[in-house]
């Protein structure tokens, strides 16, 4: 069968579609990602192979344009793909599997609206467990999450084992007023603190905790596996990805729209969702030492351990082909 994914360009969502892709291939399926010529290297650099569609331009990250429908169109007649699956912020590859007589199977992103399909027809593959949608009906086709971030080396420190409990830190998109407080409210704690930023993140003047350990490419689901809790900013994956590894989250949310999954998750009293503003040292003990917190994450983890595997969903994606 050919499978072909189109994605826009945003290596989040990329990314967020690999695991899919790899299990298809490994079923013996040919696959190809289909993406703007701007945004190949990134597909190319995840092992599958690009097909550049529609124009350059890099502005709009999405694969919505007519060129973009057109482009797919010309290279359907040409492949002949049994099935195409789209992420959310692709449309133009359900436009054109629509067009050319394809089926199709669309790819929600974690921060997707399900309260409404919209003008979506057709079968939807959904990562997020059932406690943590914004409504109650399932999507009919679950699949789990698989925390993917790239290539990456594994460091001699992970090869180690830790000396101290270990936090994982993913402050990317966090202010330097927020990095700021959180290295000033961790100064004191006998954890080690994994942080995934760069030196140039760090706002000058700031004191660096000596139970700090910068990071950039070491691979993620690596360094959550040697880690007991998460803090981070509310980013999308990493919640999901903390989420996976069965650990409670301490989420330093700027604003509440950057947040809505993690807000999700400390409902679900699996974390904690904290005013950086207000920070304090008891907040940072309470994520290590709080049994509640612990048991809701392994809670959520088991959720999400219980959604079929990409592997496990190849199968259904097939059917869906063979249908039209």
């Amino acid at each position: 069968m050919r499978i072909l994914l189109t994605v826009p360009s945003s290596v989040a969502r990329l990314h967020h579609l690999v695991p899919l892709g790899w299990a298809l291939r490994t079923a013996g399926h040919q696959v190809q990602v289909a993406g703007r010529p701007s945004f190949t290297d990134s597909i190319t650099l995840t092992g599958l192979v690009a097909v550049p569609v529609g124009d350059g331009v890099t502005g709009d990250h999405r694969l919505d344009r007519q060129s973009d429908v057109d482009g797919l169109l010309d290279y359907f007649s040409l492949w002949r793909p049994d099935l195409v699956v789209w992420d959310e912020q692709a449309p133009a590859g359900a436009e054109a599997a629509q067009a050319g007589g394809v089926a199709a199977v669309r790819m929600l992103g974690p921060l997707a609206d399900r309260s409404e399909s919209g003008d979506v027809s057709g079968r939807t593959l959904d990562c997020l467990p059932p406690s943590l949608r914004t409504s109650g009906a399932p999507e009919d086709l679950a699949i789990r999450f698989i925390p993917y971030a790239g290539s990456a080396v594994l460091p001699a420190w992970l090869r180690r084992k830790p000396r101290r409990r270990r936090v994982h830190v993913a402050l990317g998109a966090a202010s330097g007023t927020t990095v700021s407080a959180f290295f000033e409210a961790i100064a004191g704690s006998d954890a080690e603190f994994l942080c995934e930023l760069s030196d140039d993140r760090i706002p000058a003047g700031t004191r660096l905790p000596g139970n700090v350990r910068l990071f950039e490419d070491a691979p993620r689901d690596a360094v959550l596996a040697s880690c007991e809790a998460a803090v981070h900013d509310g980013e999308a994956r990493m919640t999901l990805s903390a989420l996976a590894g069965g650990l409670p989250q301490l989420v330093l949310a700027e604003n509440a729209a950057s947040a809505d999954l993690a807000s999700r998750v400390a409902d679900e009293g699996g974390g904690l969702l904290v005013d950086p503003a207000g920070l304090r040292a008891d907040a940072v003990g309470r994520l290590l030492a709080d049994a509640e917190l612990r048991a809701n994450a392994r809670r959520l983890q088991g959720e999400v351990a219980a959604m079929p595997s990409p592997r496990e969903v190849v199968p259904h994606l097939v059917a869906v082909a063979g249908q039209r």
